[in-house]
């Protein structure tokens, strides 16, 4: 039996390692992995699929903007993805489900907007649509063909030309405990 429920911090370890095996050592390169680096997904809207204790699929969602780099201005949005099912599980609606119940608790949650780089065939079945003809890239100026696009009606469209940047600042490592203006013993110096 499958179940289906919210990432819990405890699954990083095993999300990690099934998106090893479905998208390779070379899975950081991609355009999507510059968005998300030292970034945290959404922690409430990331759905796992887990069967006999194990984690089979994951999706999870970033937050992220797009910059219209014609008139300056940001519009807020997710993005969607890695979507991921362990191969033994495909084809069995595992992908199909996620995509369903992520989607929807994004939407409860007020999001929407939402971004993916991925087929058009799969993922227009749950409302996504190609950003063409507007000419919208990832970092490093790629994906501009595979980048689709789920948003209510009600929302300005995106823009004719523009870019998707990280909307989060990205983690960094706790403050220092400051004792009487010292660290460690060395006077603190603002730069």
């Amino acid at each position: 039996m499958i179940n289906f429920d919210q990432e819990r911090p405890f699954d990083k370890a095993q999300i990690e390692a099934l998106l090893d095996v479905a998208f390779g050592p070379d899975r950081f390169k991609k355009s999507s992995y510059a968005l998300r680096e030292n970034v945290d997904p959404v922690a409430r809207l990331s759905r796992v699929a887990r069967a006999d204790g194990r984690i089979v699929g994951t999706v999870r969602f970033w937050p992220v903007l797009v910059r219209d780099l014609i008139r300056g201005s940001d519009m807020h949005a997710l993005l969607l993805g890695p979507l991921a099912v362990a191969p033994g599980m495909q084809s069995h609606g595992v992908g199909g489900e996620l995509m369903r119940r992520s989607i929807t608790a994004a939407t409860e949650a007020g999001h929407r907007r939402i971004l993916l780089v991925g087929d058009i065939a799969y993922y227009g079945r749950f409302g996504f649509e190609s950003v063409l003809p507007n000419y919208i890239t990832m970092p490093g100026g790629r994906d501009a063909r595979r980048l689709l696009v789920r948003q209510s009606t009600a929302l300005p469209s995106l823009p004719a030309v523009g870019k998707v940047m990280p909307a989060a600042p990205p983690r960094t490592a706790p403050a220092p405990v400051l004792v009487g203006g010292y660290d460690r013993g060395q006077p603190v110096v603002a730069a």
